[in-house]
């Protein structure tokens, strides 16, 4: 929508893990080198926290890009499960035929899988995401697996990623044992205000912009203090700031545009709780002008974003009556195609049986001549036996 107003490839500040997107912040190339070592030195268990929407799954897609061929990667994002059930879905995961089979028997697949795995020098990873979400139980099931191994090298390694949760989580004391095979841990911060500014230009920057100063200091000031240095947040301020400035006609993105954005999205109890909200003042008085003149502003702009929200409405009615309207094409075509299908078998049968005439025909046609023959023969024979006689 807003792409060609600023001079962008493609939105800056989608939602979606993009590792090429990722910013490496301190914090994430600390656990970057973290996750690095753990692969090369093939340690065991790793554990990565962060807070939420702090850019964990992204790093692990920008890792899945730089790991070697021979490691074979397994992810699993919907752990609330059984021990049981956990087991089949990293068998599933690896693509093995465990359908039917008992724990036992999924287990011995699974250890006689990464032995053959091991022959053949490639190496085994399981990630976990959210995994936060995982029972008790299933943890201590995880752990089992680590017993998985020959005499000097893990068989199989697993990274367990998820919020805050999993740190309090795993230093329970029914989770020690756990705890004390992680070999590895490192936890992901929110970014600092430097950073936020970096993070923005870096985003700005690979969606291909060539002003980076679209968001001047005060608003990067102002979207550090709404965000907390979360990247998720920061893509979310950032993205509905640039929609209000396309719908302004604002090239630059002020510190009024972003707090006009959190207060917006404040009211739908997005960025903040229920107990932070603070009573509003009162609308200003008739005889307040400079309110008055504000407030006629606002209004001007919000009519503004209308126009272009009925406008977007509108390009969407299109685009689907053209759907709907190539569908009634389609439609007709496929008609059209199933009365030539139809008139070409009639044409077919008729065919056939013209042609089963003619060979009836001419097997008539040939008996017949057999027949004559036959005749002409008997007809001779009986002249000769009169001229005999």
């Amino acid at each position: 929508m807003y792409e060609s107003f600023y001079g962008f490839r493609e939105k800056p500040f989608n939602l979606l893990p993009d590792p090429e997107y990722l910013y490496m912040s301190p914090e994430h190339e600390n656990a970057y080198t973290h996750l690095e070592y753990a692969l090369t030195e093939n340690k065991g268990f790793v554990v990565i926290t962060g807070e939420i929407g702090s850019g964990k799954t992204t790093l692990i897609n920008f890792l899945l890009q730089k790991l070697p061929q021979n490691i074979q990667v397994g992810i699993i994002n919907n752990v609330d499960v059984s021990p049981l059930q956990f087991i089949k879905m990293m068998c599933q995961e690896l693509e093995l035929e465990v359908n039917g089979m008992d724990k036992a028997e999924m287990l011995d697949r699974f250890n006689r899988f990464l032995l053959d795995q091991f022959s053949k020098k490639n190496r085994v990873v399981m990630i976990i995401d959210e995994a936060q979400n995982l029972p008790n139980k299933t943890i201590e099931e995880i752990r089992m697996l680590s017993n998985l191994e020959t005499e000097k090298h893990h068989l199989i390694q697993i990274l367990l990623v998820g919020q805050p949760e999993l740190k309090h989580k795993l230093q329970s004391r029914g989770l020690a044992q756990f705890a004390q095979r992680v070999t590895v841990h490192c936890h992901i911060e929110g970014l600092k205000l430097g950073e936020v500014e970096k993070y923005i230009h870096h985003r700005l920057k690979v969606a291909g912009a060539k002003n980076l100063k679209i968001f001047d200091k005060g608003a990067i000031e102002a979207i550090n203090k709404y965000s907390k240095g979360i990247p998720r947040v920061i893509n979310t301020l950032c993205d509905t700031a640039l929609v209000y400035g396309y719908a302004d006609d604002l090239k630059a993105i002020n510190k009024k545009i972003i707090e006009n954005v959190f207060e917006t999205r404040e009211i739908g109890g997005i960025f903040s709780k229920a107990e932070e909200i603070e009573p509003k003042s009162l609308p200003p008085t008739i005889s307040d002008n400079g309110a008055i003149k504000q407030l006629e502003k606002r209004i001007q702009s919000m009519e503004k974003r209308a126009l272009l929200l009925e406008s977007i409405v509108t390009n969407i009615e299109q685009q689907f009556n053209l759907l709907v309207n190539n569908r009634g094409k389609l439609d007709n075509l496929a008609i059209e195609l199933f009365k030539l299908l139809k008139q070409s078998m009639a044409s077919r049968g008729k065919l056939t049986a013209k042609y089963v005439q003619l060979k009836l025909e001419m097997e008539r046609n040939k008996d017949g001549s057999i027949e004559a023959k036959k005749k002409s023969k008997g007809s001779i024979f009986t002249r000769q036996r009169g001229k005999e006689t």
